[in-house]
């Protein structure tokens, strides 16, 4: 693959992101010089860190798709101090620069508490031979965008990858490639279908499955629907026994032959069905000519009924005309007497007027009589020569003119009494608001000292409280100091341990070792023996070529076998490997003890202990006193308030004192003037109101006298009037008396019952003569007679036979609608059969194919493990290319079908391991530390081989190898490395991740991360 194909980092700057709280920025581009560099820091230091940046910055996701990006906020950072990354890399189509930073919580710049700050991103694409130092970027390359969405589509489409194949393809995990080689064949699918993305066989492969049951449902349901539809035919046909059971079985046979499904059913509904039509045309052409013989009988019986009720009215109407002849003298008797009596009617109310008004008269002049009985003599008795009208009116308005004269004075008699109240409610009032403000005054006089000892307090408090910032931090720093204690504590214990760990691992190096040693002489030396035994006579010797033997070595009985050797290099490597991991142990806690005890200074666990209880107890009274000046804050502006309000309320009060006295001194003045009036005002009386009411009742009673006397005049007018327009009646209606009108006159039910039976006997007369005058009457002969019943008889039995065959033709009918509804729907179901078993067929042949199952798919594959093995297949070729070089051609990968026990499902993913050397196919459970190693390490590099392909053949130009190289021998892991030259030598820079004592001393480039005893860690690159 040529390096124009390459992605390539160059630079990565990086600050307040996991443990780095300063900046620092990685050269690439100055690493990638030699092509290979070592990225080596202790455990936790921060060397994931850099990966989950590259990635955070490309894709705004850290590398581990479990972890959050809360974590790429510096926990040393200061809340001033921005967190970002800023990655430049090159592609075939450019150079691109991306800044991000997380989304975090920082503190407020106003208040306290924290709140969040938004991540962000930008992009630009720079020009070709930009130079690269973060102080002069900022000013060159296009802007791509600044939103989050934008971003992220322009820098995938530029590098090709999304995050996942990024993510398998940068960096190259041994330890989860190991346990991919030696996982079960499912855990493995499940791990590739996770890279490779083939979930979307799986889902088509559950769906072809979904649709074949939902095609086996359609298609048992159509059956049912069928069957249903051949039971409702037979039901509604009327079918026999035998018919039904033909009808069934020919419907059956036509299901079983399947082809021509609804042309067979078909003929069987059409055989039923048009002779269930001919049955009802019969029956219908009967009805229609029984109902026609019913409509001629029905017209003769209504011809009949007709005549016979005409003759029955006849002799009624006669009848009632010679009875109405007999009664003509005594209906003319009662004419003259209603007509006298409608005369009398119309004089009654002039009788009655003229007796209503003779009444009044009577009793308005005894209305006359008892007022001037109930009036004062001095009004009821006039002087001599006066008129009594003239004199009760002259004695009433004197009394009236009194009486308005004194009307207001009672008002004011009556309000004495709450005049007098207001004054001594007003008198409490000013005597109360005098108190009042001689409290207030005590109280004022006190607020200055209490004023003056709250604000000493707050003003106290508020210093304590300001410390509390100085206190936090000498308490986080004595805390950090007494935890370094005890981590330093633990660090030299496992580090004593790791000492005696290391010195028994290299004494038992040494053993092992002399052991392969004295085993390996004893097989050289009697090597010979064995080649002689394995010659037979005639063989020719592998040494010296003859045929003859004369004198073979002797093979002794304590020979070394070649098994023998193999175990104690074996025993002899595994000590080694033990020895070097003890030694790295050894160099790991070394490196952290001289930093714990860089932290801790000179000073003892009990002096940092003491340190700290001093500050907590230090950062507890600054708390307080922060709560104080909360508390005492409000409380002061409390104490001014209440002040404030009092003020307010004393001079309201001053206000009101003024007025309530000059409210006193006029209500005062003005009562004792209502008083004098009041005694002017009553006279002789008791009170005002005595002589008020007495010149009231004077007032009335002439009222009552000259209301008297005016009732009497209009009853005597009235009682005029009325006797002559009785006069004027009676001569009009021809009455000589009154007494006549009053013996002519009926009371109103006699006279309407009298009016009755005139007009009742002249409308009898009327309707018999205009009855018997009717054409249908008049036209009838004297001696005509008609048979009714005869014809009824007729009638009844027409209409019996039109039911009867009417009812048979409404049977026929409905059993041919019926049959043919059936029958349409026996037609329907047999087409949704055939349209279910039409669609069924092929759904169940892939939904098999693609489920592992059918005789077409000989190994019971799905075709999600098949797209998998495929891939898998590309993979093991991808990583031979390499493991063949790595092992000097001893191992070499393949893909079995072999189970790994009958119960586990056939998935196509079992691995073996061939070993040249034996030709035998090894489990790779069998490998030992360090062949588990590079065979890991090539299926990594294989399968980010075949994930970049997949991907459009767009490489990373950068690879990071994680941890495992110190379980290789130093022969192969001198194959390892030079495998990691040829992609060097392809254009790619590898960046190995190890604690090997051996790679920090061949690999000269490289990434020191190093904590700090104040605990943000540090970078420093070494290139050149």
């Amino acid at each position: 693959m040529g390096a124009e194909r390459l992605m390539h980092l160059r630079t990565l700057t990086l600050q307040a992101i996991g443990p780095f709280a300063g900046r620092h920025t990685v050269d690439f581009d100055a690493l990638g010089q030699a092509g290979l560099f070592l990225l080596e820091g202790p455990t936790g230091s921060g060397k994931s860190t850099l990966i989950d940046a590259i990635v955070f910055a490309l894709y705004g996701k850290v590398a581990s798709s479990e972890a959050s990006e809360d974590r790429l906020r510096s926990a040393y950072a200061a809340d001033d101090v921005e967190s970002v990354v800023d990655l430049v890399f090159e592609v075939p189509a450019g150079i691109y620069r991306v800044r991000r930073t997380p989304a975090y919580q920082r503190a407020k710049r106003r208040g306290s508490g924290t709140t969040t700050a938004n991540a962000s991103v930008k992009a630009w694409r720079l020009p070709a031979g930009t130079d690269l130092d973060p102080a002069t970027l900022d000013a060159v390359g296009v802007p791509l965008g600044n939103r989050l969405d934008e971003v992220g589509a322009e820098i995938q489409k530029a590098v090709g990858l999304d995050r996942t194949q990024f993510v398998q393809t940068i960096v190259l995990p041994q330890g989860e490639f190991a346990h991919f080689l030696r996982a079960k064949p499912e855990d493995r699918r499940v791990l590739l279908q996770k890279i490779f993305g083939t979930e979307v066989y799986e889902r088509l492969a559950s769906r072809l499955a979904e649709m074949r049951r939902e095609s086996d449902r359609a298609s048992a349901a159509a059956r049912v629907a069928l069957s249903s539809g051949a039971s409702q035919l037979v039901g509604a046909a009327r079918l026999a026994d035998d018919e039904a059971a033909d009808v069934r079985q020919a419907i059956d046979d036509a299901v079983l032959r399947g082809d021509g499904l609804v042309a067979a059913v078909r003929s069987v509904v059409a055989g039923r069905t048009d002779e269930l039509d001919a049955w009802a045309a019969g029956a219908r052409a009967a009805a229609v000519a029984a109902d026609a013989v019913r409509g001629a009988a029905r017209a003769e019986l209504d011809r009949s009924t007709a005549t016979d009720a005409l003759l029955r009215r006849r002799t009624t109407l006669r009848t009632e005309r010679a009875a109405l002849d007999a009664a003509a003298d005594l209906n003319a008797e009662a004419v003259l007497q209603l007509a006298a009596a409608r005369a009398a009617q119309a004089v009654r109310p002039l009788l009655a007027g003229a007796e209503r008004a003779a009444t009044a008269l009577d009793a308005a002049r005894k209305t006359v009589t008892a007022a001037l009985d109930g009036a004062p003599d001095d009004i009821a008795t006039p002087p001599r020569g006066t008129d009594l009208r003239t004199h009760v009116q002259a004695a009433g308005r004197s009394s009236a003119e009194a009486a308005g004269a004194l009307a207001r004075l009672v008002e004011v008699e009556a309000g004495l009494t709450s005049r007098r109240r207001a004054v001594r409610r007003t008198r409490d009032t000013v005597d109360d608001l005098v108190a009042a403000l001689a409290a207030d005054d005590a109280w004022f006089a006190t607020r200055p000292a209490g004023r003056a000892a709250l604000l000493t307090e707050l003003e106290e408090a508020r210093a304590r409280a300001a410390s509390a910032g100085e206190r936090a931090s000498d308490l986080a720093a004595a805390i950090e100091t007494v935890a370094a204690h005890t981590d330093l504590a633990a660090a030299e214990r496992s580090l004593a341990e790791a000492l005696a760990a290391r010195t028994a691992a290299g004494a038992a190096a040494a053993v092992a070792l002399d052991a392969e040693r004295d085993l390996r002489a004893a097989r050289i030396a009697g090597l010979a023996g064995e080649l002689a035994a394995r010659l037979d006579p005639g063989d020719a010797c592998p040494v010296c070529g003859s045929a003859e033997h004369p004198a073979k070595a002797v093979l002794g009985a304590d020979h070394v076998s070649a098994e023998q050797v193999e175990q104690a290099e074996t025993a002899r490597a595994a000590a080694e490997s033990s020895l070097r991991a003890a030694a790295e142990r050894c160099s790991v806690l070394e490196e952290r003890v001289g930093a714990l005890r860089g932290r801790v200074g000179s000073g003892t666990v009990q002096d940092a202990t003491q340190r700290c209880d001093e500050a907590r107890a230090a950062l507890a009274r600054s708390r307080a006193a922060e709560t104080d000046v909360a508390r005492l804050v409000p409380a002061l502006d409390d104490f001014d308030a209440q002040t404030r309000a009092r003020e307010t309320e004393r001079s309201a009060a001053v206000a009101r004192l003024a007025g309530e006295r000059a409210t006193l001194e006029v209500t005062l003045l003005d009562l004792d003037a209502a008083e004098a009036e009041v005694v002017v005002g009553r006279g002789e009386h008791p009170t005002v109101v005595a002589r008020h009411a007495e010149l009231l009742e004077r007032v009335a009673a002439s009222a009552t006298v000259l209301d008297a006397l005016v009732e009497q005049d209009a009853a005597q007018d009235e009682a005029g009037r009325r006797q002559v327009e009785l006069a004027e009646g009676l001569d009009a209606h021809g009455f000589d008396s009154a007494d006549d009108a009053r013996a002519a006159a009926l009371d109103a039910g006699a006279l309407a019952d009298l009016d009755r039976v005139v007009t009742g006997y002249a409308t009898r007369l009327d309707r018999v003569t205009a009855g018997l005058a009717e054409p249908e009457i008049a036209a009838l002969a004297d001696d005509l007679v008609v048979d009714v019943d005869a014809a009824a008889t007729a009638e009844a039995a027409a209409r019996l036979e039109a039911e009867r065959t009417a009812g048979e033709a409404r049977v026929a009918e409905e059993r041919s609608a019926a049959a043919a509804v059936a029958g349409d729907a026996v037609v329907a179901s047999a087409t949704a059969l055939a349209d279910a078993l039409g669609t069924a067929g092929p759904v169940s042949r892939l939904a098999d194919l693609t489920g592992g199952g059918g005789g077409d798919n000989a190994r019971n594959l799905s075709l999600a493990t098949f797209v998998l093995m495929r891939r898998f297949e590309d993979v093991v070729a991808a990583a031979n290319e390499r493991l063949l070089v790595m092992s000097d051609g001893r191992f070499e990968l393949v893909r079995s079908d072999e189970k790994e026990d009958v119960r586990a499902r056939n998935t196509g993913l079992a691995m073996r391991v061939i070993d040249h050397r034996t030709e035998q196919a090894r489990d790779p459970r069998t490998l030992s530390g360090g062949e588990t190693f590079y065979v890991s390490l090539c299926l990594a590099l294989g399968m980010a081989d075949v994930v970049t392909a997949e991907a459009g053949g767009i490489d990373l130009g950068t690879l990071f190898v994680d941890e495992g190289f110190g379980s290789l021998d130093p022969h192969t892991l001198d194959a390892v490395l030079a495998e990691l030259g040829r992609l060097r030598a392809g254009g790619r820079v590898v960046g190995v991740v190890s604690h090997v004592e051996v790679l920090k001393q061949s690999i000269a480039d490289r990434i020191e991360i190093r904590p700090t005893a104040a605990g943000p860690s540090t970078l420093t690159v070494r290139a050149g």
